[in-house]
């Protein structure tokens, strides 16, 4: 035989030999990569940008078992809250709580904050059954309860954070809605101011909640055969409008952002006490800079998995906004920014392997549509808590099919109970991230954390995300 043909036969034989070795999961794999390559010919996506990362979580570590474009980064919009709230959790552990504390200073009282974002949320307070005022109603009832009656002016210290409440990058138009509340280190009821219209004996007035001194409301509204009507302020400013058309008295409330988080939260404590006979003679102002020494009177504290839970299940901005603010004052010692916020989010994603360049971060909710992370990011992550042996209190605060975020997605779908996501949507941004459960023959399940992010598409990809869960699915049964 003459010895090319000899060389030849090996070199046939060693491609025999290792496509034998790789058989099964190379097959499975290309089964994989063919059941999402004819889902990415959708029409939708024909100028849109795709990243795409699977990776099954097993006891071994991660496996990447598929990858469009999963190093590009894209806008990810609210998934970028899993970053920020991994971060988090990583850091303060699931037993931390944001303290936000009552002091007594001279004939003064002192309201300091540590960033909680939760004090007053109207979701968590609903859950105990509590108004949102109940925990400054218990400190009234406290304070009475020793003798205190009266103080001077209620200070507030809210320099855990900086004084800039609304990042430059957010919709300008849309600083009024409820997600564009501003954060500071003084926050209560998501920083909104709730508030219905009511008609009585055919006059229309506005119902404050909770009632409060803070929020002056000017009545433009006027009467109509529909409810149209919406609050309106100025920037910067305490001064509301009622415009727009009153039929009837509203069932719910609606929400309109409050300009300044800390005085906001101030005066409502400040009225709270005035109704229990807690009198102030002052006013309610800031401090010029952290207050000095001071007797404690009364603390409350918010669980931070509580606060985790509303900004993956419910997406609430503001909540992973504080998060970040805090990573970036525990990271460097001073009033925490959003620069310093992301960057230490972005320290912790690099320390745990994601590659440098993956993610860069200009807020901790993903409202900014500078913001860009690739989906290999959001699986390393994912990846990552979920083989902590304490991942799961994690993974539990996600959104599953039929609530929160989630409430509309994978309706019907036999996948509706074995997977918990977050969303994530701006303009021309739809992107889901999330852990998939697949069960297998004889009880035992895998696991998988997947992450897609569409730029630029056409229409709602809602429903094309889902499909590509159902392909991720189909193959782990395989």
């Amino acid at each position: 035989m003459p010895r090319m043909a000899v060389r030849s036969f090996i070199f046939l034989v060693t491609l025999a030999v290792v496509g034998a070795g790789l058989g099964p999961q190379a097959a499975r794999a290309a089964g994989l990569d063919s059941r999402i390559a004819d889902l990415l010919t959708d029409p939708q996506l024909k100028n849109a940008s795709v990243s795409i990362s699977v990776v099954e979580i097993t006891a071994a570590g991660p496996r990447a078992v598929y990858g469009h474009n999963a190093q590009m980064p894209l806008a990810p919009a609210s998934c970028t809250k899993l970053l920020t709230t991994a971060a988090a959790f990583e850091k303060y552990g699931p037993n931390a709580t944001f303290k936000t504390q009552l002091y007594q200073m001279g004939d003064d009282l002192l309201l300091v904050g540590s960033g909680d974002p939760g004090l007053g949320d109207s979701a968590l307070c609903a859950q105990a059954g509590w108004p949102v005022t109940h925990t400054f109603d218990t400190w009234a009832q406290h304070l009475k309860a020793a003798g205190v009656t009266h103080y001077r002016d209620l200070i507030i210290d809210d320099h855990v954070f900086d004084d800039q409440f609304v990042h430059p990058d957010w919709p300008k138009d849309q600083l009024l809605a409820w997600y564009e509340a501003g954060v500071g280190g003084l926050n209560f009821n998501d920083n909104c101011l709730d508030w219905r219209p009511v008609v009585t004996g055919g006059q229309i007035s506005v119902e404050l909640i909770p009632p409060n001194s803070y929020a002056t409301v000017t009545n433009k509204a006027t009467r109509g055969a529909k409810n149209q009507v919406w609050m309106w302020r100025p920037a910067g400013s305490a001064q509301f409008e009622l415009r727009g058309t009153v039929a009837a008295t509203a069932v719910s409330p609606a929400s309109v952002s409050v300009d300044d988080p800390g005085l906001w939260t101030g005066t409502v404590l400040h009225d709270a006490l005035s109704r229990a006979g807690v009198t102030g003679s002052g006013t309610v102002r800031r401090a010029d800079k952290p207050a000095g020494p001071a007797v404690l009177l009364a603390t409350n504290e918010t669980k931070l998995m509580a606060i985790i839970g509303r900004a993956n299940t419910d997406s609430i901005n503001m909540m992973a906004e504080a998060l970040c603010k805090r990573l970036g004052y525990d990271q460097t010692g001073r009033p925490g920014t959003w620069q310093a916020g992301t960057a230490a989010v972005e320290a912790y994603a690099r320390s745990i392997g994601v590659p440098a360049g993956l993610v860069d971060l200009q807020d901790g909710s993903g409202m900014s549509a500078r913001d860009r992370a690739a989906a290999q990011a959001f699986t390393t992550v994912l990846a990552h808590i979920a083989q902590r042996a304490d991942g799961q209190v994690f993974l539990d605060t996600l959104a599953v099919p039929g609530e929160g975020t989630l409430r509309r997605r994978f309706v019907g779908s036999p996948l509706a109970k074995r997977v918990r996501a977050k969303t994530g949507h701006i303009s021309e941004v739809s992107c889901l991230a999330g852990i998939l459960t697949v069960p297998q023959t004889g009880g035992a399940s895998r696991r998988f954390a997947f992450a897609i992010l569409c730029n630029g598409y056409k229409g709602n990809v809602n429903g094309w995300q889902e499909k590509v869960v159902a392909a991720v699915d189909a193959w782990g049964r395989g």
